[in-house]
């Protein structure tokens, strides 16, 4: 399990137990703390509008829980943001009821449509996705991971895995709701994965670099897929159910 923590540069000293980039720095004299630059004509510090925020060293994170080979192919890069959902603060829902239970954050409606992602995420651009979910009722519907949402509208990449089929689709999302197209597929034949349980726990892996994405499952063989698509450059990582209620724990996002 890993606890919320979010992605935020921060300079060395405290003052008073507030992070020096809690401050506000804008029209302050350089040298300028990370996330802001020097504007030489006037000397003062102004936000750097394209920094994306250095995330945090914490030795009490725990990353046990998500500890193996990814199946994208390539160690992951430094923490964004993880959560293990103690709650559900900060994070906003689109559709579906969601709320934290026991450590996961549960969506509990059969939904057409429902995502939840994390505020102030919206300006990542480069990052892999990582969380473990599960299936809380059967059917045919699907669960899975969503990358670089927009924020103010639901347009946004999603992974997403029917584990009473073996269908996992890689999709563009359109700004009012509906399916744009399907980016890339594969069909997993489940009769021949040893053991298998469509109401188990999978870690799914999601990928946005640049024009090109990808998404995999680490416990099913063959269920990897690969597209590209350049509409959405930015966004929010997140969670996604269709038609289907769902869990999902441990969530973290990463460099590419």
């Amino acid at each position: 399990m890993i606890r919320a923590t979010i992605a935020v540069a921060t300079a060395t000293a405290a003052l008073a137990g507030c992070r020096v980039d809690d401050l506000e720095l804008a029209g302050r004299r350089c040298p300028c703390v990370a996330g802001w630059s020097c504007n030489p004509a006037t000397d003062t510090c102004e936000r750097d509008p394209t920094a994306v925020d250095a995330p945090v060293t914490d030795g009490g994170l725990d990353d046990d829980a998500l500890a193996g080979t990814s199946c994208l192919g390539a160690p992951a890069g430094a923490l964004l943001y993880g959560n293990d959902f103690a709650d559900l603060i900060g994070w906003l829902t689109r559709g579906g009821t969601w709320a934290a239970t026991d450590s996961e954050a549960v969506q509990s409606q059969t939904s057409a449509m429902a995502y939840a992602y994390p505020a102030g995420t919206n300006g990542f651009t480069a990052y892999r996705t990582a969380a473990r979910m599960r299936a809380t009722i059967g059917g045919t519907g699907a669960m899975g991971l969503v990358a670089r949402a927009q924020d103010g509208n639901d347009g946004r990449f999603r992974c997403t895995w029917t584990p009473a089929t073996g269908d996992l689709q890689l999709q563009w999302i359109r700004n009012n709701g509906p399916v744009g197209g399907t980016l890339g597929m594969v069909h997993v034949d489940l009769a021949a994965v040893p053991g298998y349980d469509p109401a188990a726990t999978v870690t799914m892996e999601l990928k946005a670099d640049g024009a090109a994405l990808a998404c995999c499952l680490r416990e099913v063989p063959g269920a990897s897929v690969t597209g590209s698509d350049t509409r959405y450059p930015t966004g929010a990582p997140g969670l996604e159910t269709v038609s289907m209620p769902a869990a999902f724990d441990d969530f973290r996002v990463n460099g590419p």
